[in-house]
């Protein structure tokens, strides 16, 4: 895992994830998580010309259609003239659509996207709450996440009592370990320092700790203003 600390790691991490999209040959997916990821779009500039290959999509949803709720249509009022909006994949719940079958929906129309790409490099940035969960991947009893996050799905229903949204859908650690190139931990806010320190620090079981996934997969770059 590589750390950059910095005042305004938004504009870092934009940047670097820039110059990454405008120089791949072939095809991007840029995955965002969750709400966060919105403050780090204004600073991904991307090429005329890689425009038409380059996909956004949320990584995690919640499970709204309100737009002051979804992240796809806060991206969109945001955002409504950047790439990322002109290239998302849209996440958002059809009328009296269930969660099951969004996310059913999701999964199958992300993997037909992916599947017509050229050569594609996806990239995904991923915050972390302070409890260690990360995208729409929440602690749990070992059981239940190994029900909730199958290692044989993609994009899965998430239902957890006690969050102020508590029905979302979202990508799976293992798709998320098989098939992201490259993760891009973006944690910000000094409210986030213990769980940081402790996910460098100290080991944990991925379904105690989700955020072990900045330290499972190969290639991480987190970007933080936490002086540690």
């Amino acid at each position: 895992m590589q750390i950059h600390t910095t005042d305004n790691p938004a504009k870092l991490l934009g940047e670097e994830l820039s110059e990454r999209i405008n120089t791949h040959d072939g095809d991007v997916v840029c995955l965002l998580s969750g709400g966060s990821a919105l403050d780090i779009i204004k600073f991904i500039q991307i090429s005329d010309i890689r425009e038409c290959r380059t996909i956004f999509m949320m990584g995690d949803e919640r499970w709204s259609r309100d737009a002051a709720v979804n992240n796809s249509l806060q991206l969109q009022a945001r955002y409504p003239n950047h790439v990322a909006s002109r290239s998302l994949v849209e996440t958002i719940p059809q009328e009296k659509e269930s969660l099951a079958n969004f996310a059913t929906r999701i999964e199958k129309t992300f993997l037909e996207k992916i599947a017509e790409l050229r050569n594609p490099r996806i990239f995904m940035i991923l915050g972390m709450g302070t409890d260690g969960h990360t995208a729409g991947i929440f602690p749990m009893r070992k059981e239940s996440f190994q029900s909730v996050y199958r290692d044989d799905l993609t994009y899965v229903p998430v239902h957890v009592e006690g969050l102020t949204i508590d029905s979302r859908a979202s990508l799976t650690p293992s798709w998320i370990l098989s098939h992201v190139d490259e993760l891009y931990a973006y944690v910000v806010g000094e409210s986030k320092h213990v769980m940081l320190e402790s996910l460098i620090n100290e080991t944990k079981a991925l379904h105690e700790r989700p955020a072990e996934l900045l330290k499972l997969h190969q290639r991480v770059h987190l970007y933080t203003d936490v002086v540690l």
